[in-house]
């Protein structure tokens, strides 16, 4: 069955050979043949083959690419950054060249351009391969290298490590069926939705555990920055930690936790074996089955922005449709949709470490993500990412829009449900 999916894949290019004349189709054949010289590097961990790819391909993917639409420079189209990753790979370009390490990181790794690839190629996973390939060489830009140093000292992106043991959030009840697995992101910079989602959880009187005392970054964020060999000593060390959990279920918020846990961490061969799954999965599973009951009408008008790592379709699990199920299911709530939503949203610009390499080019990201969901003239902004609204949170600031409130899904779940019952 793979292999007819892989042809059928590139069935689009029998029409090109049928075309050739016979000299074309000779060196078609010839090429073909000899396709490994052009994409072997004694050395060279990064996958050149897809990014030779990439690099040959008529950019199908541009106009969908949020820095390049920011940076207005074709260098930082999708097909234009694997071909100079290419030649970095190849030894065409030297890796010192300080604008073709710039091109590694103009880009936000929201996975856009595979959403529209003929070849299912993520332009953003082959640049973090190459990443890679700079760390190796010393020759990471300092601005990012920052990421580095706190991951060494803390474990986390941040200065100083927001997981410590006298935090209200570090809760760990009796027999615990579920761990609770908090973002950096979320304690940090939205807190609101850490204590919504607790609230959920007594009031279903579920006992659970967040592990603060023994936590830190999920390393995905280190992982996309270049850092290899720092995200595997986390995973590890994470792996640890939720394979030595007595209950069934990992629950998290974070897009970037969820994808990471189920994603990142077999890339780094430090596999989760227990079940890993957004909190939209875990709590539509209990509103669906009569357990929790959503009595409180909200009587808002919504605009819902979709997280990239959890509504992309190269996602471990595409959660699009559970969140308008959710929205359907809560009294009062009228959902307007962005022009960009589902599976071709539109990044905030917070993805790929892209704010620590390219502030001001994010912050521009931030912003015009945000004008479009301003464009629906709701009540109220929801997401269900705390990095997308702390992106948010910054256009907002920016632009002196104060007029619209901006909100985690899990805290308008919270907002429908009756205390008392």
């Amino acid at each position: 069955m793979e292999v007819f999916k892989k042809l059928a894949k590139y069935s689009w290019m029998v029409d090109i050979f049928k075309k050739m004349g016979k000299a074309e189709r000779n060196n078609f054949i010839t090429g073909y043949k000899n396709r490994k010289q052009y994409y072997t590097m004694e050395g060279m961990k990064a996958n050149l083959k897809d990014l030779l790819k990439c690099a040959n391909c008529p950019n199908m993917c541009r106009f969908d690419c949020p820095t390049l639409q920011i940076s207005k420079r074709e260098t930082y189209s999708p097909a234009k950054k694997a071909q100079i990753a290419y030649f970095l790979g190849m030894n065409y370009i030297p890796f010192e060249e300080k604008s073709a390490q710039n091109a590694l990181y103009a880009c936000v790794t929201c996975d856009a351009c595979r959403e529209w690839c003929p070849m299912d190629i993520s332009t953003g996973d082959l640049l973090v391969e190459m990443r890679q390939e700079l760390d190796q060489k010393g020759l990471v830009p300092e601005s990012v290298q920052v990421l580095k140093n706190r991951a060494n000292k803390n474990g986390t992106i941040f200065e100083e490590s927001p997981f410590y043991n006298n935090s209200e959030f570090n809760i760990n009840d009796p027999d615990p069926e579920v761990f609770y697995y908090i973002g950096c992101m979320d304690i940090q910079n939205r807190p609101e939705t850490v204590r919504a989602t607790i609230q959920l959880l007594r009031h279903l009187k579920i006992p659970f555990a967040t592990r603060l005392d023994q936590r830190q970054c999920c390393g995905g964020p280190i992982y996309k920055a270049g850092f290899r060999k720092e995200a595997k000593k986390i995973s590890t060390q994470n792996q640890r930690l939720l394979q030595n959990f007595s209950g069934k279920t990992v629950i998290t918020n974070c897009p970037g936790c969820f994808a990471t846990l189920n994603k990142i961490y077999d890339n780094l061969e430090t596999p989760i074996k227990i079940k890993v799954i957004h909190s939209i999965e875990f709590f539509l599973e209990k509103i669906q089955q009569g357990v929790l009951k959503l009595s409180k009408p909200v009587n808002k008008t919504i605009c819902f922005h979709d997280p990239c790592l959890i509504s992309r379709s190269s996602s471990v699990k595409n959660y699009v449709a559970d969140f308008r199920e959710l929205f359907k299911l809560i009294p009062g709530i009228k959902l307007q949709e962005p022009l960009l939503h589902g599976n071709e949203t539109r990044c905030c610009g917070m993805g790929g470490t892209y704010a620590v390499s390219n502030p001001s080019n994010a912050l521009k990201l931030h912003i015009d993500r945000f004008s479009q969901l301003q464009e629906t003239n709701s009540d109220l902004i929801v997401s269900a990412c705390s990095t997308c609204e702390y992106a948010f949170k910054k256009a907002q600031i920016e632009t002196k829009s104060n007029d619209t409130q901006i909100l985690d899904f899990i805290e308008l779940l919270a907002l429908s449900i009756d205390q008392n019952k």
